[in-house]
């Protein structure tokens, strides 16, 4: 009598378990994603997000997908007035999605008027990757597209970029991608300081390159492209030119 107590015991106990686990993999809440992935290392993923130069409710959420990379989710909040560092405030946001810069980076895009938090997530083998909060800012502070690119050409394999702040003075961290004249991805760096040495790597403070990128050929047309962000991962500063 008492093993068939412990029994339905048992039984009542991994139905429980398996009802639980059921709802959060039915959740469409960040929170419930999480915990269903809790058996996983928790890493990071490199995001940010900007509008649109010409339709400013178009916001572009961008991340670089890692290699091996799956399962790439967008998890947004219903306003800006909620503590964005509370997983349980944001919901799964189906939006469509392409790729920028020869391929290495990955965008979703969204079209609404509101302003909100969102997150990004993936999966690799053994961990779940998760953004720090992106402040969409479409609204108050929208990002601005300013060609204030100077290049200094003088040693043709190894050009000196530099650029202006942003208007907001908000700016704490710069983006820099250079792809060729066929959108072939040849460099992604991250600097603090507003200039960059191809391929001098004194100030890149991070890098999205999985090798030392080759040398510039004289002969070839490149663009580089600078981004300018803000603590809360958006983009005040979107400069692009040709070299």
């Amino acid at each position: 009598m008492r093993n068939k107590f412990l029994l339905l015991i048992c039984i009542a106990l991994f139905y429980s378990c398996s009802d639980d686990r059921e709802r959060i993999l039915l959740s469409e809440n960040l929170n419930d994603y999480l915990q269903f992935h809790s058996n996983r290392i928790q890493d990071e993923v490199i995001a940010c997000a900007g509008n649109d130069e010409q339709k400013t409710d178009l916001v572009y959420v961008y991340y670089y997908p890692i290699s091996g990379s799956t399962e790439f989710q967008y998890y947004e909040t219903n306003d800006v007035n909620v503590d964005p560092n509370n997983f349980s405030n944001y919901n799964l946001k189906k939006l469509p999605s392409n790729n920028v810069l020869g391929n290495k980076l990955s965008r979703f895009v969204r079209d609404e008027n509101h302003e909100a938090w969102g997150i990004v997530t993936f999966l690799t083998n053994g961990k779940i990757h998760k953004s720090n909060p992106i402040r969409l800012k479409h609204k108050s502070t929208q990002t601005q597209y300013i060609n204030n690119l100077t290049v200094e050409n003088t040693t043709p394999i190894s050009p000196k970029f530099s650029w202006n702040e942003s208007n907001t003075m908000e700016d704490v961290i710069y983006f820099q991608a250079i792809v060729d004249e066929n959108d072939n991805f040849i460099s992604g760096t991250y600097t603090t300081e507003r200039c960059f040495r191809y391929y001098d790597t004194s100030n890149v403070v991070l890098t999205i390159n999985e090798q030392t990128p080759e040398d510039l050929n004289p002969s070839i047309n490149y663009t580089m492209t600078v981004l300018g962000v803000s603590e809360d991962n958006w983009v005040n500063l979107y400069s692009e030119k040709k070299f």
